[in-house]
């Protein structure tokens, strides 16, 4: 059999290599192409800036989290509480409801205590106020005073008023009240603002103290009254 002499590779069967019997050309260093695909690459330089915030950043929580840290034991060993309030006394006299005017004057005696063994107590701007469900009756400002670890102060006040108007809504309601019960029930109220020391260390913060349903014996024959019962304890917040 004769061999064609121009043989010719079967169709559909593509040469392994596109450069038989050679290799591909030489790059211009001599190396073939994509010999070394990352050659030229080159890692980033951080930026300073950026690197200076971070530690700036990562420093600052630090020290905000150590701080948190001492301040929480402090507080953890000092425990600093709010001061504890009694009511002892209240008396009501000249006290009259009338034609939608209302006349009263309340003496009040309080008993302020502060609980802490390690800290000591300012009150400044100490406003004590009377009500009646939810009206205000008088108001009055009581003097600045401090107290020591564990001291007990006691407080007199004084809230007056004179023909001051008042809806009959609350009238005809203290009205009714002192024909049913002989006697009304005043809520007192307190707001100061109280420093806590010891040492160096000072936190100031609102103090609001809450004594409610104190009912004084006022019936509707007389115009003066006491308060029913013995000292009452108020609530602080």
């Amino acid at each position: 059999m004769q061999q064609d002499p121009n043989p010719r590779p079967a169709t559909g069967y593509p040469y392994p290599y596109p450069y038989p019997n050679q290799q591909p050309p030489a790059s211009a260093n001599g190396y073939p192409p994509n010999a070394y695909p990352y050659q030229n690459y080159h890692a980033p330089h951080p930026d300073p800036r950026a690197l200076l915030i971070r530690r700036l950043f990562i420093a600052l929580m630090v020290s905000i989290l150590f701080f948190g840290l001492i301040l929480f034991i402090f507080l953890l060993v000092v425990r600093p509480q709010l001061p504890t309030v009694y009511i002892t006394s209240l008396s009501v006299s000249d006290f009259n409801v009338s034609n939608n005017q209302l006349t009263g004057n309340w003496d009040l005696r309080l008993q302020f205590l502060n609980p802490n063994s390690k800290m000591s107590l300012y009150y400044d701007t100490v406003l004590c106020a009377v009500y009646y469900g939810d009206d205000s009756l008088s108001k009055t400002r009581l003097q600045p005073f401090d107290q020591g670890t564990k001291d007990q102060t006691p407080i007199n006040a004084t809230l007056s008023v004179s023909g001051t108007y008042v809806e009959g809504k609350l009238a005809d309601s203290i009205g009714k009240e002192r024909a049913e019960k002989g006697s009304v029930e005043f809520d007192l109220r307190m707001v100061s603002v109280v420093t806590f020391r010891y040492g160096v260390y000072r936190r100031r913060r609102y103090v609001r103290v809450y004594c409610d349903d104190v009912a004084v014996g006022v019936p509707g024959s007389s115009s003066s009254g006491k308060m029913v019962g013995s000292g009452k304890r108020c609530n602080s917040y």
